[in-house]
């Protein structure tokens, strides 16, 4: 009498979305052991079987910084006798927060014990910055010069022009990205909010296309956030130069060092930076100024 045995395939597939907080990078010496958590429905044929599952669709992946990840879309699992054979993963040597090539192992033991292993890699890329189009950039902060600066002014004058502009043109809101300055000024061109960042970049354009050199100043230490304003150079001098909103008006306007660390015994460590990265400022204010103080 003939025995027929009737073979049933199915495909388990799922979905695994891996978070970028995985483990720091290492590259494994050796093939990891692992033991998937599902278990398979045997057959009474399991005793006699000694053929491993099938992996399939396994493919070497590129993604960015960042990004999630499906690592078992499109894999599937096939056995000759088990059915939910169990798929696993081990992403152990991945670090998406860092660009790299990592390894990755597909694993998958059917009921008798029978273990199939596929390897991949993952590419970990920087994420390529979106297109800025700095000619519309450029045009934009010349559009607004137009309207508030002109021939006859003072150096000064024009920074005022430019400081009160900025100030009272854009609303505050805590949200930007702080990845490029420059996006930073068209938010503030274009949407009108922005944070210190926002403010610090659109005052930075419309200062360096007026033809005054700037450098930009970060508070990195005192405070949990950072905050952003630029240094400005006047006659051959530094001064601060702050256009974010303050509770005392016009204060951080042309600052010296001296007079950043009385506002700092105000609010504070609001100014806290590292001097050694940027030149000092004249140790007695600027007269011209005055005028815009109130």
């Amino acid at each position: 009498m003939a025995i027929v045995f009737i073979t049933v395939f199915v495909i388990w597939t799922s979905i695994d979305s891996i978070s970028a907080d995985t483990n720091p990078a290492t590259t494994p010496t050796a093939t990891p052991t692992v033991t998937p958590t599902a278990t398979s429905t045997a057959t009474p044929d399991t005793k006699a079987d000694t053929e491993p599952p099938k992996i399939t669709g396994v493919k070497n992946l590129t993604v960015f910084i960042g990004d999630r990840v499906s690592y078992k879309t499109g894999v599937t699992v096939k056995d000759n006798h088990d059915t939910n054979v169990a798929l696993v993963v081990d992403t152990g040597g991945v670090n998406l927060k860092k660009a790299g090539v990592y390894n990755l192992t597909y694993i998958a033991k059917d009921a008798a014990g029978n273990v199939a292993q596929s390897r991949a890699t993952v590419t970990v890329k920087v994420k390529p910055a979106s297109p800025l189009n700095e000619d519309e950039l450029n045009k934009l902060a010349d559009t607004v010069l137009a309207k508030i600066v002109t021939k006859d002014m003072t150096d000064v004058d024009k920074l005022w022009a430019i400081f009160k502009w900025t100030k009272y043109n854009i609303g505050y809101v805590d949200s930007s990205s702080h990845t490029d300055w420059r996006k930073g000024a068209l938010q503030g061109f274009k949407q009108g909010t922005g944070d210190c960042f926002v403010y610090y970049a659109t005052a930075k354009i419309l200062m360096e296309r007026s033809g005054f050199e700037t450098q930009t100043v970060i508070r990195d230490k005192g405070r949990k956030t950072k905050h952003f304003w630029s240094l400005v150079k006047v006659d051959g001098a530094w001064y601060h130069f702050d256009t974010t909103p303050t509770i005392k008006k016009n204060t951080t306007f042309l600052l010296t060092d001296a007079e950043l660390a009385l506002f700092n015994k105000q609010f504070k460590n609001y100014y806290l930076f590292d001097k050694t990265k940027h030149p000092a400022t004249p140790t007695k204010p600027l007269k011209e100024r005055s005028k815009y103080l109130k």
